[in-house]
């Protein structure tokens, strides 16, 4: 297999390159060839062996991702004695004693009376970003309105639930640190235990709710399906919804069940409840047909 110059997209490539100082080039490995040349926008050769499709291109960009990932994802691991460590990156940015002093301009000791370890601190800070009570006032936005909500149309109900929940889910900054916690160290036991106990109370916070909904429509599961399923379908989807918010993206459906526009949780909730919803006799709606849906005394 000779030295390419420029790959064509799924050939395999040997990546030969000089070591710094030295004037003969080498075997580093081999890689598989991507089109990257609408992904690489920055890159300063178009074509050639600088472009995109150079197999030396992909090989340093493909090193780069695992330096990174180690780096950031891997920090997390256990200390070579089997103890718990704390993310390097974590520590590096937050601080346990420097930060109630350099940043709070407070006495050490505020600190060291209630977290005497770091560990324990780290922890503790984890717990607070992601605690499901950021997520209360949406809640209780819901609860104020569940009976006004739910006295028309389904399909205008979920989408008032659905446009409360992303006005008032709490402080942007804060979301985001909760989604690169998971994100970065899902394994690590903090954001693990954290992730579980946001998902128990998630089930206690809308699930009622979801059940009370589907009362006043008349509707039911299918038997092959539970409430926690359901609570978690529909927390995914609020969820990636949430990420490309985050990310400034149009979450908005312009053509949709009517002229309307909707959030894209929305319209896919009525996919999810379409497939996992029946009426309370038995009848199989259509997601055009729950968003026309009226509660059961106003039919």
């Amino acid at each position: 297999m000779g030295r390419i110059i420029e790959g064509t997209p799924g050939q395999e490539a040997e990546v030969w390159v000089q070591d710094r100082g030295s004037a003969t080039p080498r075997l580093r490995g081999r890689i598989v060839i991507e089109d990257l040349s609408d992904v690489l926008t920055c890159i300063a050769a178009r074509s050639g062996a600088n472009g995109p499709n150079n197999p030396v291109t992909q090989y340093i960009l493909a090193q780069a991702a695992q330096y990174l990932a180690e780096r950031l994802i891997e920090d997390a691991n256990p200390a070579p004695d089997g103890r718990e460590s704390v993310p390097r990156t974590l520590s590096g940015a937050l601080g346990h004693q420097p930060f109630i002093e350099s940043v709070l301009n407070m006495s050490q000791h505020q600190m060291l009376r209630r977290w005497p370890l770091a560990t324990d601190w780290y922890q503790d800070v984890i717990n607070y970003v992601m605690r499901p009570s950021r997520f209360t006032r949406a809640t209780a936005e819901v609860q104020k309105h569940f009976d006004e909500w739910s006295s028309g149309r389904l399909g205008d109900f979920v989408r008032s639930f659905s446009d409360a929940v992303f006005l008032l889910d709490g402080d942007p900054q804060v979301l985001r640190m909760a989604e690169a916690l998971q994100a970065l160290w899902p394994e690590y036991p903090p954001v693990k235990q954290a992730t579980l106990t946001y998902h128990q109370q998630i089930q206690t916070m809308w699930v009622p709710l979801y059940a009370e909904a589907m009362r006043r429509y008349g509707l039911k599961l299918r038997p092959e399906f539970t409430m926690a399923e359901v609570g978690w379908a529909f927390n995914a989807l609020q969820t990636r919804e949430t990420w490309e918010r985050l990310a400034g993206l149009d979450t908005m459906v312009k053509k949709s069940f009517d002229a309307r526009p909707w959030t894209i949780t929305a319209r896919t909730g009525f996919m999810v409840m379409a497939g996992v919803l029946v009426g309370e006799d038995g009848t199989v709606y259509s997601a055009s047909e729950l968003v026309e849906l009226l509660p059961v005394d106003r039919r």
